[in-house]
């Protein structure tokens, strides 16, 4: 693998997937939330971790807009993310991320904020 190829195999895109979903949460996470988003993430196991964290704050903190559906949203996202995280038989390791990543956006746009379409 050269510097500007992705990696092959089944985790082919998975860190860039990852890094998506830390830079997405950054983005809205910390002033709504208060939670703080770290400078990068460790794999499926740093998603969970952080997804599961965001997921708790929001438990505990009023949101605007659909609260309940942000909350589901990103349980739902955290339980994924934990699928993705232990790879066990069946896991797709590249489709819980990309549903990790839609759950989080769509807990974004329950509470009201603009989410840009992603190619």
């Amino acid at each position: 693998m050269s510097a500007g190829t992705a990696a092959e195999g089944p985790h082919a895109g998975v860190d860039g997937l990852c890094e998506y979903i830390r830079g997405a949460l950054e983005g809205w996470v910390p002033g709504m939330l208060g939670v703080h988003v770290h400078r990068s993430v460790s794999g499926p196991a740093g998603v969970a971790r952080l997804v599961g964290a965001v997921a708790v704050a929001a438990e505990l903190t009023a949101l605007p807009g659909d609260g309940a559906t942000a909350r589901a949203e990103l349980h739902t996202a955290a339980a994924r993310a934990l699928e993705a995280a232990g790879e066990g038989p069946g896991t797709d390791v590249r489709a819980e991320p990309a549903a990790v990543r839609a759950g989080c956006r769509r807990s974004a746009v329950a509470v009201g904020l603009y989410v840009p379409v992603a190619c």
